[in-house]
């Protein structure tokens, strides 16, 4: 690979000569890295002689035993093994450092590729490589990159579930988020499908009575169901919904709140709320006896009220 004279980027701290020693000190070493990495697993290789490129049997317990000998660690001599193994000793290129090979031990044409840096660029880096072979790379920069891993990290609802959490603990990142009309349709319409399939589960759960033995559910039977949830329109289911999931969530919440721990404002804040949530729910139940949905101004004055301020 022809080499290029090194011109240094850090003129006020350090002359060409200076950074160019500087880089060919950092080369040898990853040079010498690459060596020591490959001939590691070449030994393995040596050991136990391959059988295809999996991890044959017994390998794996041979080279736990012999990670602990040496203080290494056998999963690094596993993935050592495997980059020897996709690489020859004739088609390792010197002067390329081993993670490069590793990025590209699945590519078919890895030994063609290896050869030919990106355009513009005089050698491969090991994010150019991931990059190339179609892999996350390892400290994403651009902002399709660390899209690309949040995606990837993302791919398991539970983790999903977990990451959702932590960034709505961010006020600002929670605001821009519900900002978007989208994003708020998508919220809605997960809340509201979660509202109907609780409320399908209920009635599923109160009519399976040769199958359900919990004493919940025989109580169920004794009476009649207050809503015949086939026939209920998705707007009583809603609003059913949501009365029964705040209550739960009130009983859950209540028996472990820290009163003592609460300022004054805090207090305040939450007993103006549920100021509002009354005043909400006297208009609900008026609207459903009367007809009447109009809303009077004192009404619309208490529900547009922020948290009180000191």
């Amino acid at each position: 690979m022809a080499r290029t004279r090194l011109i240094s980027p850090f003129p006020k701290q350090f002359t060409d000569r200076q950074w160019g020693r500087y880089v060919k000190q950092g080369r040898d070493m990853v040079e010498e890295d690459t060596s020591i990495q490959f001939r590691l697993g070449d030994l393995t290789l040596k050991m136990i002689k391959p059988k295809g490129r999996g991890i044959n049997q017994g390998v794996f317990r041979v080279l736990d035993r012999f990670a602990d000998e040496i203080g290494s660690n056998v999963n690094t001599l596993v993935n050592y093994r495997h980059v020897a193994m996709a690489w020859p000793p004739d088609q390792r290129v010197v002067g390329v450092p081993w993670k490069v090979h590793a990025a590209f031990d699945a590519l078919p044409d890895r030994f063609e590729v290896i050869r030919h840096p990106p355009e513009g660029k005089e050698r491969w880096t090991e994010n150019l490589a991931l990059s190339r072979a179609g892999r996350l790379p390892n400290q994403p920069l651009t902002k399709e990159e660390k899209l690309d891993r949040v995606r990837t990290l993302m791919r398991e609802d539970e983790s999903a579930s977990k990451a959702v959490e932590e960034m709505i603990r961010r006020p600002d990142v929670a605001q821009r988020v519900m900002s978007s009309p989208s994003n708020q349709r998508i919220l809605y319409r997960a809340h509201h499908e979660q509202r109907e399939q609780a409320a399908a589960a209920r009635f599923a759960a109160a009519h399976e009575r040769d199958e359900v033995e919990v004493e919940e559910v025989r109580q169920l039977r004794r009476r009649e169901p207050a809503v015949d949830y086939q026939r209920a329109s998705s707007e009583v289911l809603e609003l059913i919904g949501s009365g029964t999931a705040f209550l739960v969530d009130l009983q859950r919440m209540i028996p472990g709140l820290h009163v003592a721990e609460f300022t004054e404002r805090e207090v305040r804040a939450v007993l103006d709320n549920h100021r509002r949530i009354r005043a909400a729910l006297d208009w609900c139940d008026s609207a459903l006896s009367t007809g009447d949905k109009s809303m009077d101004e004192e009404l619309a004055r208490i529900l547009s009220e922020g948290d009180e301020q000191p």
